[in-house]
């Protein structure tokens, strides 16, 4: 374990090769997956789960590109939702990051605000806690994804600098979803050019 977080660092320039539908499942298993002890790989405050999981696909062996919903816990590649172009995608970004039109995918985490408000309604006056624990629980997920990225031989990069109306509109997120993170996936273009 110590190998993988001294490797982690973010990566935002890819190759142009696809990756496996299996690396891809696998890291989402990570992200949201059931462990063997049936429990979820990432915490979530009170066994909420306030969080969906998405991925806008570029290239991804035998699959079309596109935005797929991702079936969490059983950690599976899930239906094919709607088409995405790279360019569409990079304009929701504050910075205009090229990664995001780059990468072979990007898994999105999105979160039910709302409910997470409501379950923690009275641990805050404001009635906002559950904020606090979507943001927390992302941040397990975010950092379960890239370790496990890593694992697969291949690198990543989270965005956080996006409109967000902009890109869940883009992504036509069933309210009351709203993007939390990104997260880019593919192979380093140093590495697959013999670094």
């Amino acid at each position: 374990m110590n190998t993988l977080i001294a490797c982690r660092h973010s990566v935002r320039e890819y190759s142009d090769a696809p990756i496996s539908r299996a690396a891809l499942e696998r890291i989402v298993h990570c992200a949201q997956g059931r462990s063997s002890s049936g429990k979820r790989n990432a915490p979530s405050a009170h066994g909420l789960y306030p969080l969906r999981l998405f991925a806008v696909v570029q290239r991804l062996e035998a699959s079309k590109p596109g935005l797929y919903a991702l079936d969490t816990p059983d950690a599976r590649l899930g239906e094919w939702l709607k088409a995405i172009s790279p360019e569409a995608l990079r304009e929701t970004s504050l910075a205009d990051d090229a990664w995001l039109e780059h990468a072979a995918a990007v898994l999105v985490v999105a979160a039910d605000y709302d409910a997470a408000n409501a379950h923690f309604v009275d641990q805050q006056p404001d009635g906002r806690r559950g904020e606090r624990y979507v943001h927390i629980e992302a941040g397990a997920v975010l950092q379960n994804m890239h370790l496990a990225t890593l694992a697969e031989r291949l690198d990543g990069v989270i965005v956080a600098g996006f409109d967000d109306r902009r890109l869940a509109d883009l992504l036509a997120l069933p309210a009351p979803l709203r993007p939390v993170a990104l997260f880019c996936i593919g192979a380093c273009a140093e590495a697959s050019a013999g670094r």
